[in-house]
């Protein structure tokens, strides 16, 4: 053989072969979590030369990873059987052809957000693997030490390379990028959602999402409300996204207001959100999943905080604005919110 043709089959094995090496995250968090882990996968994938990550969290917050992210595939939490590693280490076993060994027998490196700090589950874990095969097992809080400044997602890969001996390099899923590429069917289906509701999606469009799943993130309704009478009357097309969270705390007489000052759309899966959003010219919320969503598809958000910091768990994009908290305004109606927001909307619909 020549010395190129020597040379190309040995690409072709090194390529082969990294297809084959792949890695898992395990997080047990919410929508927001889940992607504030995505630069980490990506990090993964070209530090480790992983042929794909995979993603085992709650199917209904990352459903639709796959082909739009750089998550490969995803799994159910509920589907493993990640109680029995919490066992007290010296009664844990498991027996041959245990579907837990085989859970991961495909992974050579692995990250888990559960369990992280529990001793049982870490040793546990650990040997489960082994019983198949070695692997790189990190274990990582979702929560950032005291002493850290930056960007969540940050110190999860710097805890993740300090933990494996990685040069903790840029990668290409850095906070400031889009993490997310809608599909082409996505568009087509948002346009049609909205159009079902009466909203024209070829004309500039704003969502507002008025809810979060913490309670003390909400700023109050009222405020949403009043945001967008006031985009209304000054001629821009705006529209409410309402989850199962806002559906079940606000009354109806609330949701009655929503309703008449511009078109909802509730009952919604994560993905009919997405599809929406790929209309969106401008994304309002709080401190939400949704808002990190919205980040993420490199929409411009403006992503009202208060009381976590915005410094550390802000949405990740390439065109994301935070607004902190106005204490007032978590409670009662603030016009100096609602001024606030409005000039500070238009701000970005020029930009």
């Amino acid at each position: 053989m020549t010395k190129d043709i020597l040379q190309l089959v040995s690409e072709h094995e090194d390529e082969a072969c990294r297809n084959l090496r792949r890695g898992v995250i395990i997080c047990p968090g919410g929508i927001g979590d889940c992607l504030l882990t995505l630069p980490l996968a990506g990090f993964m994938k070209q530090s480790c030369a992983l042929g794909g990550v995979d993603f085992i969290g709650h199917a209904e917050y990352i459903g639709f990873y796959p082909g739009r992210t750089c998550i490969d595939s995803i799994k159910s939490i509920e589907s493993i059987e990640f109680h029995r590693l919490f066992a007290d280490q010296e009664h844990f076993t498991v027996e041959d052809n245990d579907r837990l060994i085989a859970s991961f027998a495909h992974y050579e490196c692995i990250v888990s957000f559960l369990g992280a700090g529990d001793a049982n589950f870490e040793t546990n874990l650990i040997f489960t693997v082994n019983c198949s095969h070695p692997a790189d097992i990190t274990l990582l809080p979702l929560t950032a030490e005291d002493e850290f400044s930056g960007h969540i997602s940050r110190f999860y890969i710097d805890r993740f390379a300090r933990e494996n001996g990685i040069a903790a390099q840029e990668s290409d899923f850095g906070p400031d990028k889009a993490l997310l590429t809608p599909h082409s069917s996505d568009v087509e289906n948002g346009a049609k959602l909205l159009a079902a509701a009466g909203v024209n999606p070829v004309e500039t469009l704003i969502v507002i999402h008025p809810g979060s799943g913490g309670r003390a993130k909400c700023r109050h309704p009222e405020n949403y409300r009043r945001i967008a009478d006031r985009l209304s009357l000054a001629g821009r097309q705006v529209v409410f996204v309402l989850g199962p969270a806002e559906l079940e705390r606000l009354d109806a007489d609330t949701v009655g207001k929503f309703r008449s000052t511009a078109p909802c759309l509730a009952g919604l899966d994560l993905a009919g959100v997405l599809q929406v959003m790929t209309h969106s010219n401008c994304y309002i919320g709080n401190d939400s999943g949704i808002s990190h969503l919205a980040g993420a598809m490199g929409l411009r958000t403006l992503a009202m905080f208060g009381p976590t910091s915005s410094a550390l768990y802000r949405p990740l994009g390439p065109d994301v604005s935070v607004m902190e908290g106005e204490t007032d305004g978590f409670h009662r109606h603030s016009p100096a919110t609602v001024d606030e927001v409005f000039t500070r909307t238009c701000q970005i619909l020029e930009n």
